[in-house]
């Protein structure tokens, strides 16, 4: 009988064993999903290396990145204050399509910034953040400041939102977004929204 129920568990060790769990389930004890739900509204970021040959100014660029936090049972009731989250804190890291990766030289420094604000556990719409995507540092390192002419540098920015719920659980979300990098000949005396 022993041999029957032995034999029997690790069957069932193995069946189990196979089965995978989709990672906010095991990555997070939180009853909630911080979602990005858009990074610069789906669009691509043409990113000015140089303000024009003549012009001193360098400009961050900065998008809206769209966040949500939707509880991970759909059944259960919005919003819920313990479930709201706070945003803390943001990671940007840049790939390449053709695979090379190494940081200044081939792509920006990864890139960590802080935040400071609440998305409350809703059924819909989204809360929008500004996160600085590429800072001035950047253009003035390679491989953006070894960018010349009519050379344009296609880059794909990751970008990872991390927080904290009400009750104290650790969430993160994260999108990806496409960065063209050439020098567009702009040739403004100020960065836009100063």
């Amino acid at each position: 009988m022993r041999m029957i129920g032995a034999t029997v568990a690790v069957a069932m060790a193995f069946a189990l064993s196979g089965c995978d769990t989709a990672d906010y389930v095991t990555g997070s004890q939180a009853s909630v999903l911080l979602v990005v739900a858009a990074i610069n509204d789906g669009e691509v970021l043409d990113s000015d290396v140089r303000n024009g040959e003549n012009s001193n100014v360098i400009c961050p660029d900065t998008v809206l990145v769209s966040l949500a936090v939707r509880n991970k049972n759909p059944n259960a009731e919005a919003p819920r204050v313990p479930g709201a989250v706070l945003v803390q804190r943001y990671e940007v890291k840049y790939t390449r399509s053709d695979g090379r990766g190494a940081e200044n030289q081939d792509v920006p420094h990864t890139i960590v910034g802080v935040l400071s604000t609440a998305v409350d556990v809703a059924t819909s719409g989204t809360t929008e953040v500004p996160i600085e995507v590429v800072r001035r540092q950047a253009k003035l390192e390679p491989p953006l400041s070894n960018i010349t002419g009519y050379d344009v540098v296609t880059m794909f920015a990751t970008i990872t939102i991390s927080g904290q719920t009400v009750s104290g659980d650790t969430v993160t979300g994260s999108g990806s977004m496409q960065i063209d990098f050439a020098n567009y000949g702009d040739s403004n005396e100020t960065c836009p929204g100063t």
